[in-house]
Parts: C-alpha cells; structure tokens; sequence
C-alpha cells in the first residue's frame, strides 16, 4: 500500500529540502576536515607537530584570550633621565676685569674675572680662547696654550687643583667665574702691529686690549680696562675657569 506521505506534495518537498540540508552538512564538513588536515600537515612540517599542538592548546585554551587583538604597550625595566643643565656662556652676557699682576722670572701672572650681567644663569665649562689687540684695534697674533695647573697652588688655600678635565662652573646673574693666564714679559724688540714676525726670542707684542672668548663658544668680549701690555711672541699660557672670586695674588704655577 503506497505511503500517504509521498502522495503529500509539501511533505514530498519538505524531505527533498532535509536530504539536501544534509548533504550540504556532510560536504562542508569533509572540506572543513581536509582544510584542518592539510593546515596540520603543513603546520607540522614547517615547526613539528608537538610544537604547534602545545602552541595552538596555550593560545585558545589561555582565559586571557580573547577575539579581538590589543596591543600592550611596551616599558623598560628603567628609566634614564639626563637633567639638562644651563646653556654655555656667550660673550654678550659677561663682562671681563683684568687683576692682580704679579712678575715673576720674566713672566707675568693675571687673574681675569668674568662677571654674568644677563638675567639668565650659563655655564663656563673648560678652558676661554684669548685674542690680543693693538692700539689701533688691529688684532695681533695670540697663541695660546691651556694649562690645568694655572689657578691653582698649593700656596694658595682659597683654591684647589683643577682636575683634568674641567669641572663645569654655573654662573648666576651677577655671579663670577674667573682663569689665570700668563705670558712672557721680557721684551727686546717691540714689533709694529703687522709687521713680519721677528726671529728675536725676546720680541714682543704691543697689546693694548683683550679678548676672551667664553668654552666652547665663537662669541667674545673685549676687556678694555688700563690693560697696557706687551707679550712674548710665543703667546699665553691660559688655565681653565673656575668658580667664585680669584685670590688676591695669582697662583703661579710651576
């Protein structure tokens, strides 16, 4: 006897559409194996099975796994944090005075203080550059060698070796950084400024006027007070700066 069911057109049309369902299941289920099986086979070959089934089991199976990705920022177990001090000085800011002269065995010793007359602190850090003038403002040749022992002696209590290198000196406004210099004062022959260098070894520049140019700066300042003169060819001999106010007598150096 024929089932009743398959006379039934909507029944007829509902088991056509769950045979079809379940075939569509089947098929994406053997393609979502084959998919899994060759990512396995590739995955295993490239980094080995037991690698990546512990790598895939501690990534999905983690509590703090989620869909989305985060990123997480990245610190540093430390911190260095380097604390910028004043800026150099320039010319502009400082105003120079020559003192405490002091002739010794055809040499003679100066103190030149620097004195901050801006509204700003800066550092004098090493040894100034010195330059020497005429009467005539013609700048005259000035060699000039640094000597870490120029400003301190063991004579003087009121101030203390320098170390190799300098230490920094911060200048605040209308506080003071000071250097010795010296220079030969036995002049023979005193030449014409311009005229060619003298093959005399007491010969002597006129100068008049000098100049200092603070570390590591191009920019000078012109000391102009009675600073009269005359210095060896071979030039001055300049110390590094120092902090606060020189001695009353150059420390002369050995």
């Amino acid at each position: 006897m024929p089932n009743r069911s398959t006379k039934n057109p909507l029944r007829v049309q509902e088991m056509v559409r769950r045979r079809v369902r379940r075939r569509q299941l089947w098929r994406r289920t053997r393609i979502g194996a084959l998919v899994a099986g060759a990512i396995v086979v590739v995955g295993g070959a490239a980094f080995g099975i037991d690698r990546m089934v512990v790598a895939l089991t501690r990534y999905y199976g983690s509590p703090t796994h989620t869909s989305s990705h985060q990123s997480t920022p990245i610190t540093s177990g430390s911190t260095t944090t380097v604390a910028a001090g004043p800026p150099g000085c320039v010319g502009a800011q400082l105003t120079g005075t020559v003192a405490n002269w002091q002739a010794t065995a055809g040499t003679t010793y100066e103190t030149v203080t620097l004195t901050n007359i801006s509204t700003s602190t800066c550092t004098l850090d090493g040894f100034p550059a010195l330059g020497a003038n005429a009467q005539n403002g013609a700048a005259l040749p000035a060699p000039t060698r640094n000597v870490a022992t120029l400003g301190s002696s063991s004579s003087s209590p009121s101030s203390s070796a320098p170390a190799s290198a300098p230490a920094p000196v911060s200048v605040a406004p209308g506080a003071t950084g000071w250097f010795e210099l010296a220079f030969s004062d036995v002049c023979s022959q005193v030449l014409t400024p311009g005229a060619a260098p003298s093959s005399s070894s007491n010969a002597c520049y006129p100068g008049i006027s000098l100049q200092v140019t603070p570390p590591k700066t191009t920019s000078s300042l012109l000391v102009t007070e009675p600073f009269r003169f005359d210095y060896g060819t071979s030039g001055f001999e300049v110390g590094p700066l120092l902090s606060g106010s020189p001695p009353s007598s150059p420390p002369i150096g050995p």
